[in-house]
């Protein structure tokens, strides 16, 4: 009969942990912004900062932790229209579920652009991805914006990209 006690107990509790957890994650997911309604901008890209890498940068995260990087020439980046943008960004992500650099006009594109794809993961409410540093970039949101923090040997450099809605 004892037996029995102890069974159901370490299962109640079992199932009380597991049902937190899952209450835990549910909370935790709901928490995030709306990262996947449109693909965020560098800011200053048409200009000085895209003139100086000779590059445009924009970001867009896919569901499944999917964040894919979009390079764009400059300055045949001030030509580009936001839809093509956006058309590239989804070629993009479904070139591979692998992590990958895509050179490419993926169907819409004059000019070949660069997608760099990978994963990112949620930690403490922000993102955080490998962006090729020796600690991982991490990303804050804002309303209509995000801020990625990349991380340095003395210093973090904060990089201001705005949100373009699909």
């Amino acid at each position: 009969m004892s037996n029995n006690r102890s069974f159901f107990l370490i299962l109640s509790l079992f199932a009380g942990v597991l049902m937190s957890g899952l209450s835990w994650a549910q909370q935790e997911q709901a928490s995030h912004p709306d990262i996947y309604s449109g693909y965020y901008s560098q800011k200053d890209n048409y200009g000085e900062i895209g003139e100086t890498t000779g590059l445009s940068h924009y970001v867009k995260f896919y569901p499944e932790n999917r964040i894919v990087r979009l390079h764009v020439p400059f300055p045949y980046s001030k030509t580009v229209k936001s839809d093509a943008i956006n058309k590239a960004f989804n070629a993009a992500e479904k070139k591979t579920k692998n992590a990958a650099y895509i050179r490419d006009k993926f169907g819409v594109m004059e000019k070949p652009v660069i997608a760099h794809l990978d994963t990112f993961r949620w930690v403490d409410g922000q993102v955080m991805y490998d962006c090729s540093n020796a600690a991982p970039c991490k990303i804050k949101f804002s309303e209509d914006s995000m801020i990625v923090i990349k991380p340095g040997i003395v210093l973090e450099r904060e990089i201001l990209y705005s949100l373009i809605k699909d």
